[in-house]
């Protein structure tokens, strides 16, 4: 059975994920397990402490590998931060011949070199040579004058050109949550990474969303994950250092309590929308360190979430408005992550964007078994991850993935994926 098993990783600055799943054919995946640890040693995609990281994630897979009782295997993993880079590459070849001034069929193979084309012309630019490119997205074919082409597969043409959205992590953070995983005692390949916001997209995201344009944000504990798609492609990237662990240490400054407490008062009573609570009602507050507790209102603990969603909320619009038109964004805000949980944060999200706000839980139309707890903001990424990684048609290797050493027709299947839900 292992051949066929799949295990995705969301490592997040709050909580660590596992999901051990089997694929059973037709696109479909079974969930064999899950695994959730609280994170420590990781903060806004960075890692802090490699030792404390490598305990939570080996409790979360171990968790996942008992409830699955299988090993964890194949495993793929997210990654954030602000160190992600994105360039734009422009790939060039030429289509031979077996007739002179006719145009070459465009075949699966050429797609494959201009595509690579693109990405090493990325890989060349002044600033990038610590950088490893996690994915090379097409935006678009040129076929000689012909442009804006879907997909150039069987069509003739001379020349075909690539526009690739390229994707870059730093090669340090890369290596230290390779290195996590090991000390957990586990491994990853290197090709094994993807964005976490390519990952939302696949378990969030429908095609009308895609093609009418959204904007996916991830309210995490350490990162707000920011993505544009516009007709059809993912038009930009954003990450922003400021989420959900933010309002917990404000609540903990605010209130004079612990981070656990304020953790919990934040999930319990918090309200992103101070205005909405009875302003009456008190709360227990725990001190500091054995010091005597106090009673705060709930409004005042609103008050301060407030303060702070509002904030942040902020620094997303500012990044992100100069990167699309409310009209190329028809669909509005998708918002997941564990902080889409509070309450009425969707409200404060539609005011900062001026856009509708959908609040959105993973889609588990293509998974069996234990389904139930996935039914959670929190958990999209994690799902995503699984998604990605299905759709790779990967198998556990301790070589590096190649394009150029697939069959035609796993790369035909790689290629429909990207062209779907890209392009």
């Amino acid at each position: 059975m292992s051949h066929n098993i799949i295990t995705a990783l969301d490592i997040g600055s709050s909580f660590v994920r596992a999901i051990i799943a089997k694929e059973v054919g037709g696109g479909r995946l079974e969930i064999l397990g899950i695994g959730e640890a609280t994170s420590e040693g990781i903060e806004r995609g960075i890692v802090k402490d490699i030792q404390a990281l490598s305990v939570t994630v080996a409790k979360a897979l171990n968790d996942a590998e008992k409830a699955a009782n299988t090993q964890a295997k194949n495993i793929h993993a997210n990654i954030t931060g602000e160190h992600i880079k994105t360039h734009i590459g422009d790939g060039r070849i030429s289509i031979p011949t077996e007739t002179p001034n006719e145009p070459g069929e465009i075949t699966l193979h050429h797609v494959e070199q201009v595509i690579n084309d693109a990405k090493n012309s990325v890989k060349i630019q002044k600033g990038f040579e610590r950088y490893r490119i996690l994915h090379g997205l097409p935006h678009n074919f040129v076929i000689d004058n012909q442009d804006d082409i879907h997909n150039p597969v069987n069509m003739s043409g001379f020349h075909l050109i690539a526009k690739v959205y390229a994707i870059l992590s730093e090669l340090t953070p890369l290596r230290n949550l390779s290195k996590c995983i090991e000390l957990a005692g586990y491994s990853i390949d290197p090709e094994n990474f993807v964005l976490n916001h390519i990952a939302l997209s696949e378990s969030i995201l429908n095609e009308d969303e895609r093609r009418l344009g959204a904007i996916v944000l991830d309210i995490g504990g350490g990162t707000c994950d920011l993505a544009i798609f516009s007709r059809g492609s993912l038009e930009k990237i954003l990450v922003i250092p400021m989420a959900g662990k933010n309002i917990t240490e404000d609540l903990a400054i605010g209130l004079k309590t612990t981070i656990d407490n304020a953790e919990y008062i934040k999930l319990q009573y918090g309200n992103a929308l101070a205005s909405s609570v009875d302003q009456s009602l008190e709360l227990d507050v725990d001190g500091i360190s054995g010091r005597a507790g106090s009673r705060k209102t709930q409004y005042l603990v609103s008050h301060v979430i407030q303060h702070r969603v509002e904030e942040m909320l902020s620094l997303c619009y500012g990044k992100a408005k100069d990167f699309y038109t409310p009209e190329l964004v028809t669909a509005g805000v998708v918002l997941c992550g564990g902080t889409a949980n509070l309450t009425n944060i969707d409200s404060v999200l539609s005011d900062a964007f001026n856009l509708h706000v959908k609040i959105a839980t993973p889609d588990l139309s293509r998974l069996n078994g234990m389904i139930s707890r996935l039914e959670d903001p929190a958990f999209a990424t994690v799902v995503g991850i699984l998604y990605h990684a299905s759709s790779q048609d990967s198998e556990p290797s301790g070589k590096s993935f190649n394009l150029s050493n697939l069959k035609s027709s796993k790369f035909a299947d790689m290629f429909k994926k990207i062209l779907k839900d890209f392009t």
